[in-house]
């Protein structure tokens, strides 16, 4: 068969691959096919990220429906921001001179009444941390408040004796009982502070109605706490057997 100049130029054409703008062809192989399909993905993926990105811009210009969030639970005492608290229910208030003024919390003021307050140092006299610095007396009961940190007693608040409702209605203004020198003031590290001040109170709460369930005697007294922890009745131990009030100061007043 004798093919034409014009055929033979086409059957060149097909198995040499396409003429440059040399004259020079180039053959198709498998890294040409590879690298047309490259360019085409990438043509693709930006197709695609556009379209994303479009929906996206109007999918913000729709609001979000809101969702009510609860406040938490207001605490049943007082808990002031910049207020240090021992585990032996007394606060501390640190002044910029590096004394510190401090008295009973409100979780034990909340279960007296009317107590005679008994002041155990003098000005002057050394502390040391846990040992006895306070005395509350009431209908015949005795509670004993212990020394959170060590240091050197600089006074007591003589009003505190005269007006003891001032440990319940101006706690941490005119309700302190001792200002201190401490020994270092390093010592405050050890103390409850802030938000860790508001989970432990929570917790003192709950293990008080624990406490006072688990003593002959005193079944009456666990229903005047709420059954959430919350605000006990005040002078709820007033009335209260020996047995509550020796159980009550072992397990919330020896923690210094």
């Amino acid at each position: 068969m004798h093919w034409s100049r014009q055929n033979q130029e086409r059957a060149g054409f097909f198995r040499h691959g396409f003429p440059n703008v040399l004259g020079a062809r180039q053959p198709i192989t498998q890294e040409t096919t590879m690298t047309v399909l490259l360019v085409l993905v990438t043509i693709l993926f930006f197709l695609g990220l556009d379209w994303a990105v479009r929906r996206s811009r109007e999918r913000k210009g729709i609001a979000a429906p809101t969702v009510a969030v609860s406040p938490p639970p207001a605490l049943p005492v007082r808990i002031p921001d910049g207020i240090f608290f021992a585990r032996s229910h007394t606060w501390l208030n640190l002044f910029p001179s590096g004394k510190v003024r401090l008295g009973v919390d409100d979780f034990v003021g909340r279960l007296l009444e009317n107590p005679t307050i008994v002041y155990l140092k003098k000005a002057g006299e050394h502390v040391n941390r846990g040992e006895p610095m306070l005395l509350l007396k009431e209908n015949g009961h005795a509670l004993t408040v212990r020394a959170p940190i060590s240091g050197t007693i600089l006074s007591d608040n003589p009003d505190l004796t005269e007006h003891p409702e001032k440990m319940r209605e101006m706690l941490f203004s005119d309700g302190w009982a001792y200002t201190v020198k401490p020994d270092a003031t390093t010592q405050l590290r050890t103390l409850l502070f802030g938000e860790e001040s508001h989970h432990w109170i929570q917790g003192e709460f709950a293990r008080l109605r624990d406490v006072l369930a688990g003593v002959k005697g005193a079944e009456g007294l666990a229903p005047a706490l709420l059954q959430d922890g919350g605000v006990p009745v005040s002078g709820l131990i007033r009335t209260a057997p020996d047995e509550v009030w020796h159980r009550f100061e072992h397990e919330f007043l020896t923690e210094a």
